[in-house]
């Protein structure tokens, strides 16, 4: 459900309200079951759950956009997300009951392992605050119109019972950048700034505290894109992306482990060029 109010002509105020649904990926839910070295520090039964049910989310909407106010348009929003029967991964340790349940019955050496499965039952809420800006710069001399700067930022606030659940969850970005339009010709100049991303849990072990995630460190991205339309079928392309050099900076850590000792691996891996043709027929 969605509806808008004009404040006044140049100011729309807008709100949404939605009901959805998230399936899980198709791994988790394939029949299967793995098992761990009997020497592992921690050995783990992996048992998929086919009955793995998708969550739902009830989502809140609000937002203010302006349009035409001296060649600019801006918005600025805010959101909330309830979500119920969000995938929680559930540990127990293996008895004979258990191991005859999931088929694994009469092997006493498994009743040392603990057994992990997903399902469903967390609850969580994110909330958070949008922001976009786009403003032409019709104030240049007529020679360099056609130039216009961008702006925009996300901030998220994971809060509930499963906030561990969710790794891929990017608490903070911002981009930005310079773009110029015109006659055959557009370029691009852009800048991306991501925060930690949480990429998943990690097993404890004689060296490893418990509740310890790994993370794909902060970074920042920069981009350059031109397009010149040759003729009304042709155009040639060029990108470049991580100009400044693409780093992969994993880490890994828990509350109270000190920067010194959160770095597991790091790259440079430089920048990379897409170069062609597209034609339309």
């Amino acid at each position: 459900m969605n509806a808008s109010y004009n404040l006044t002509d140049n100011l729309v105020l807008r709100a949404a309200y939605a009901v959805t649904i998230g399936r899980p990926d198709i791994k988790f839910i394939i029949p299967g079951t793995s098992i761990s070295a009997g020497d592992a520090a921690n050995p783990t039964i992996t048992v998929n759950n086919v009955g793995l049910k998708p969550w739902t989310a009830t989502n809140y909407d609000l937002s203010l956009e302006s349009y035409q106010i001296k060649d600019g348009f801006g918005s600025i929003g805010v959101f909330q997300k309830d979500i119920k029967d969000f995938f929680e991964v559930v540990n127990t340790q293996a008895t004979p009951a258990l191991l005859e349940q999931y088929g694994l019955g009469g092997d006493s050496s498994l009743e040392n392992y603990t057994i992990s499965t997903r399902s469903n039952g967390g609850d969580a809420k994110i909330t958070g605050i949008e922001f976009s800006y786009r403003q032409a710069l019709t104030f240049l001399p007529n020679w360099a119109r056609g130039f216009q700067v961008f702006v925009n930022a996300t901030k998220l606030r994971l809060q509930g019972a499963n906030t561990a659940d969710f790794s891929g969850y990017t608490p903070k970005s911002a981009a930005g950048g310079v773009s110029y339009a015109r006659n055959k010709l557009t370029l691009k100049w852009t800048v991306s700034y991501t925060g930690d991303i949480n990429t998943g849990l990690v097993a404890a072990s004689a060296t490893i505290p418990a509740n310890t995630y790994a993370y794909q460190g902060k970074r920042t991205r920069v981009g350059l894109d031109a397009t010149y339309q040759v003729t009304r079928r042709y155009t040639v392309y060029a990108s470049v992306m991580d100009l400044n050099g693409f780093v992969q900076n994993l880490q890994r850590y828990t509350d109270g482990t000190p920067d010194y000792a959160k770095g597991t691996r790091r790259q440079e891996l430089g920048f990379y060029t897409n170069i062609g043709v597209r034609a339309n027929f």
